[in-house]
């Protein structure tokens, strides 16, 4: 059979708001599986009208998880500088895999926003993979020469799971030659134990600083041990990225500006090393542009302003790559600003 995968800046995203070039780890997985049945494969090509089966996203995919092989990152050019230009890699070379096809908190009674949780209400099965084929992916990384990995499993996989990756992280000396970053639910784990394992950027779904809006659209966190846990994250070594939401459901001006000024606080005190914004949408939908939310974003990033925040920032400058990630991290910004501040004037 001849198949063709068709590339997108939309793949693994799990909002519409703004399409970005990652490395889409769970396609390449699926690509190397169907060359290694003896398909052939053509990987980002145009199609020629020629193709027995298209490819369009990883919703196509028809083996489970689990039993997907590591992906040929030759053949699937995770070199490629679209996806090392990803602007959340403090390194130059970093890459993307997934321990979940799914987060581990997705479901019916997970986020309403994410599509994780409308995949798995609509009967995906989620799978974890072991510890030792993760490991595997890792040190063939490390072998292609990737030096950053960003796990973008919804969110990765916690307790017992997240501390055997951790220790073997460790006991095969990964932890000193590549970056771990992952996506992490604003709750206590052992974060020392993460740094040591060799994470640093962690992206954390804080998105309201109002309990009831936590609970409509089914986080699952509590929003009065945000700042503590932002702060055990930082006081560890790492370095949380938190996100924000605005314009939840049955959300007022009151309840955006507690919002605007719990990220104010997160980011001044340095808790938060970097922060986002968004608005509120269903899974797979692009934001309302007459949202209201759209107002409070630029007032998010008004933060970076305050000489606090600049103060534990430089704090914060250990080796050079710190201070180029710092550069691109204040280019990302300042365009993320204009973008939000021209849709507002526009909307």
């Amino acid at each position: 059979m001849r198949i063709l995968f068709k590339d997108s800046r939309y793949h693994g995203q799990r909002q519409w708001e703004k399409p970005v070039d990652i490395y889409p780890a769970h396609l390449s997985m699926y690509c190397t599986y169907l060359r290694n049945q003896g398909h052939e494969v053509v990987w980002f090509g145009k199609d020629d009208g020629r193709f027995d089966k298209i490819i369009e996203s990883d919703e196509q995919i028809d083996i489970e998880f689990d039993k997907l092989p590591l992906p040929d990152r030759i053949f699937t050019n995770s070199m490629n500088p679209k996806y090392l230009s990803y602007g959340n890699y403090r390194m130059s070379r970093g890459t993307h895999l997934l321990s979940s096809n799914l987060c581990w908190w997705a479901g019916p009674k997970g986020c309403v926003f994410c599509h994780d949780s409308s995949r798995i209400i609509e009967g995906e099965p989620r799978r974890i993979r072991s510890v030792q084929h993760v490991i595997n992916e890792i040190e063939d990384c490390v072998r292609l020469g990737h030096n950053e990995i960003f796990d973008d499993a919804g969110t990765i996989p916690i307790n017992d799971w997240l501390h055997e990756f951790c220790n073997a992280m460790i006991k095969t000396g990964l932890n000193k030659r590549i970056l771990l970053g992952a996506n992490l639910k604003p709750i206590k784990q052992d974060f020392k134990l993460m740094r040591e394992a060799g994470f640093k950027f962690i992206l954390v779904g804080v998105e309201s600083a109002n309990q009831k809006t936590i609970d409509i659209i089914q986080k699952g966190q509590h929003c009065e041990k945000v700042v503590e846990n932002l702060k055990a994250m930082s006081d560890a070594g790492l370095a949380p990225h938190a996100t924000f939401m605005m314009s939840c459901p049955e959300e007022n001006d009151e309840d955006n500006m507690r919002t605007v000024k719990l990220a104010h606080l997160l980011l001044k005190k340095g808790y938060a090393k970097t922060a986002q914004a968004s608005v509120y949408s269903p899974p797979r939908t692009s934001p309302d542009p007459n949202s209201p939310g759209h107002k409070y974003i630029p007032m998010i990033y008004e933060a970076y302003r305050s000489p606090q925040f600049w103060y534990h920032k430089l704090l914060d400058m250990k080796r050079w790559e710190d201070f180029t990630y710092m550069l691109r991290g204040g280019r990302l910004v300042a365009e993320e600003y204009w973008r939000k501040r021209v849709h507002r004037k526009t909307a």
